[in-house]
């Protein structure tokens, strides 16, 4: 934007400054070629600027009103930031904010170096400045349909993971969601609380997870590490409890607690 401001739009020198509640500080400057180098001091303090809070009053007030503002050459140097004024020495300026999603994102200025800038130039500011916001709550919203749609392609993922698991045990339905009545069952039962013993201490979260039916990618989150780790840890557990599937860890999970045999 401000190269097609300089290039296109007729303005000698443009600034883009991204704001936040802290301030603002401008990044990213366009020079019309006209000038040649005689700016190269300010395009490198704009690489360096952070601007401290109260330093430009001016634009602290462009920022919390959303009104954009012409300074004329009389005005140039007062309530603003006078290094960069002083580098940059137009004969005025303006300030225009940049709204996006009902908030000031950004600042852009835009000056004519030795002419006085005008009506049309206030205009024509302002319409970039509403591209700049448009553009920015376009890549937003976009953001925000990426970020669902992955979760929701994860939900899909874990809930065929699950349906393919109870598809393939051997449990019955009332086993699996666990209202059959709990006799004791001697073939397995003491075998099965010798393998939860075996169970290390991350081994023991992990299950427990599995067991109120956590996907592999949200345990990974919780624990901070990554979904392969959690797969692995899960194939040492079945490989313990002696089971095969999801349906079936959890069958046994509650089975335990039942029992009173404790953390399983």
């Amino acid at each position: 934007m401000t190269d097609r401001l300089c290039q296109d739009l007729g303005f000698r020198k443009s600034v883009y400054s991204p704001a936040s509640s802290s301030g603002w500080s401008p990044t990213t400057i366009a020079i019309h070629p006209e000038l040649g180098d005689s700016f190269t001091p300010l395009r490198r303090a704009i690489e360096t600027l952070s601007l401290p809070p109260g330093a430009a009053p001016r634009e602290e007030e462009v920022m919390r009103s959303g009104r954009a503002i012409a300074v004329d050459s009389i005005d140039v140097y007062r309530n603003t930031y006078r290094p960069l004024v002083e580098l940059s020495r137009p004969r005025g300026y303006l300030a225009v904010p940049v709204v996006s999603a009902g908030r000031v994102t950004a600042l852009l200025h835009a000056d004519h170096h030795d002419v006085d800038v005008d009506e049309t130039d206030m205009m024509t500011l302002r319409a970039a400045a509403t591209v700049c916001g448009l553009t920015e709550e376009h890549q937003t919203l976009r953001s925000a349909i990426v970020t669902r749609n992955q979760r929701v392609a994860e939900e899909i993922t874990a809930m065929r993971t699950a349906l393919d698991e109870l598809e393939q045990t051997q449990l019955s339905l009332a086993e699996a969601l666990g209202t059959e009545s709990e006799r004791p069952d001697c073939s397995d039962g003491p075998v099965r609380a010798l393998h939860c013993t075996a169970l290390t201490a991350r081994e023991h979260e992990i299950f427990e997870f599995v067991a109120h039916g956590a996907p592999s990618a949200d345990i990974a989150r919780a624990l901070f590490v990554s979904e392969g780790t959690v797969k692995s840890h899960i194939q040492r557990i079945y490989r313990k409890l002696a089971v095969s599937t999801r349906a079936e860890a959890a069958a046994l999970y509650r089975k335990s607690h039942r029992q009173g045999r404790g953390r399983c």
